[in-house]
């Protein structure tokens, strides 16, 4: 072999190993710095499996600080059988052993138990709810359970039961809020999750010190409610007999303060249990009170009445020929009376609940000013009162009105209301003119029961003057003292109110069978403490408002008034 062709084969040697050193160089530095955080997050995900462990969600509390859901101790019980498997090949029996003593806690037997500790794995969930007694008992013990961990978490407990149902809601599988306050404010119930991280090799073994780390959740804030939880008791007590007396499809109850428009009771029949929301239906589910528009009758017409005394179409004095009836462009409408009561004033005709003298009104008033009126009383916008669900009315396009529609609708017929914006519009007028906007949460706590916020009162609007306020307030107590809305009366008190009998609508088209039995009033006079609707849906037998749903606030009042220790008014007529 020549010189020349060997240093030729010595140099194309020293040029490879000089290749294959830079490219193992360049492996290096592409490993160890280049590919060094997505490698380093490759190898933790393959070694480490980080849980998530849910926070405690605050409380719910009632104005008082009467708790009306929390959430209670609890603990998972996790099992690792590889991990077991392990410690078995030198602990004779320890998979029996370890069965017997969690039998002695959970609430299944030691096979079961012993088969679900058997095979591989790194995580088995043995019992994802372990009340809080045995599972503090057991956690005392998992020093001598090779791969058992208790986890200390939380679950979900009403202690009222079905009390306000509707309004707290319920919360899901997760811990995440699917109803009432537990959903809408389910950003401050639910805190922040804490995690817990597992080791394990590459074929998912747990490691000898498996459990690597855990962060502690931050439990979430409570939420107080305006409500009472004894007016709401007083309330749901009220409209359950009241659903077993009429056979009613469902019912709802609303109190509220007409000052602030703090919700104090907000009650609807059929209900639920919270902790059980599984067997509940869809109507007890439903939160009637916000999500459910319906046409509100006769409970409408101090709107019309407002409106009409503020335009000067009428005063108290007016006096109208009722004969049952009245004539719209060719359209004869019935009065609810076919008979009429001849000539009386506007007085008596509110008193009376007069369909043909509203029916008068709503024509003079024309469709725009109606409407300006009932926009006014925010019953063209949700009620804002802080609930999911919280629907707006359904009214036609004032474009589309005709004379028979308007006639109707001054009336409370033709139209749907929500019974919240109902009663949101109603207690403006015991409010002297003053609307406020409804609310049920009052303030946010810390765990510590410090205040976070707190929600004051805020006007909605003034849609009419306290004079014309002053003159509704009149009509509507005549109502009760010697209208239709006479069994709502409480002996000793000065109460006002109307009733409403509303048809219900029926595949598009109003029904003559079915009806909503309703009163709305507030008291005592001349400083209401209260303004409260009652709404019955499709009652048997009886259907008129002042048979079915009067008598149901007057023994609602005349509890609150108890309760409010409210002494009897020197102004009260005489029974």
């Amino acid at each position: 072999m020549s010189r020349r062709r060997y240093l030729r084969r010595v140099l194309l040697v020293l040029t490879g190993m000089a290749a294959w050193t830079l490219w193992l160089v360049w492996r290096v530095v592409d490993v160890q710095v280049v590919q060094a955080s997505r490698l380093d997050q490759v190898a933790s995900s393959l070694h480490e499996h980080t849980f998530v462990v849910p926070a405690p969600r605050g409380a719910i509390l009632d104005r008082h600080g009467h708790v009306l859901a929390l959430d209670v101790p609890a603990y998972e019980v996790v099992a690792a059988p590889t991990a077991i498997a392990q410690a078995a090949a030198t602990v004779p029996h320890l998979r029996t052993r370890e069965a017997d003593l969690l039998a002695r806690y959970l609430p299944y037997p030691a096979a079961r138990i012993r088969q679900a500790l058997s095979g591989h794995g790194w995580y088995r969930v043995l019992d994802a709810d372990l009340p809080a007694p045995a599972g503090a008992a057991l956690a005392r013990q998992a020093g001598n359970l090779p791969g058992i961990s208790v986890v200390p978490v939380s679950r979900r407990s009403y202690p009222d039961g079905s009390l306000a149902a509707q309004v707290l809601g319920f919360v899901g599988a997760d811990g995440k809020g699917l109803g009432g306050i537990e959903y809408a404010e389910n950003a401050v119930l639910a805190g922040r999750p804490g995690r817990w991280t597992v080791a394990t090799d590459a074929q998912g073994t747990p490691l000898p010190a498996w459990q690597v780390s855990r962060t502690a959740p931050v439990p979430g804030d409570d939420v107080e409610l305006t409500l009472d939880s004894q007016v709401q008791l007083i309330v749901e007590r009220a409209l359950a007999a009241a659903m077993k007396t009429t056979h009613a499809v469902s019912g709802t109850v609303i109190v509220m303060d007409p000052a602030t428009g703090a919700v104090l009771a907000l009650a609807n029949a059929p209900g639920f249990n919270p902790a059980d929301v599984a067997r509940a239906s869809p109507t007890a589910l439903t939160d009637w009170a916000v999500e459910d528009p319906v046409p509100p009758g006769s409970i409408f017409k101090p709107v019309t009445a407002a409106a009409a005394l503020t335009e000067g179409i009428v005063t108290p004095g007016t006096m109208f020929d009722t004969r049952g009836y009245k004539i719209v462009n060719g359209v004869r409408i019935n009065d609810w009376n076919l008979t009429g009561w001849g000539w009386i004033s506007f007085a008596q005709a509110f008193a009376l609940s007069s369909d043909q003298v509203f029916m008068d009104l709503g024509l003079k008033l024309g469709v725009a000013t109606l409407y300006r009126y009932i926009r006014a009383f925010g019953l063209m916008q949700p009620s804002g009162v802080g609930l999911p669900g919280d629907s707006n009315s359904i009214f036609l396009p004032a474009s589309q009105v005709n004379a028979v529609d308007l006639a109707t609708i001054a009336f409370g017929q033709g139209f749907a209301v929500t019974p919240m914006q109902m009663l949101k519009a109603v207690a403006a007028i015991a409010n002297d003119g003053t609307m406020m906007e409804p609310r049920i949460v009052r303030a946010v706590l810390a765990p510590d029961g410090r205040v976070l916020h707190r929600y004051g009162p805020v006007v909605a609007g003034h849609p009419i003057s306290p004079a014309i306020a002053a003159q509704v307030q009149q009509l509507m107590e005549q109502e009760v003292t010697s209208g239709t809305g006479i069994k709502a009366a409480v002996p000793g008190y000065v109460l006002a109110g109307k009733t409403g009998t509303a048809q219900k609508v029926v595949g598009g088209r109003t029904s003559s069978t079915r009806f909503i039995s309703s009163f709305i009033g507030y008291g005592p006079m001349p400083h209401p403490r209260f303004a409260m609707l009652v709404m019955i849906n499709q009652p048997v037998g009886q259907y008129y408002g002042g048979d079915v749903a009067a008598p149901v606030f007057g023994a609602i009042a005349r509890q609150l008034l108890a309760y409010w220790h409210i002494p009897p008014s020197a102004a009260a007529p005489t029974p």
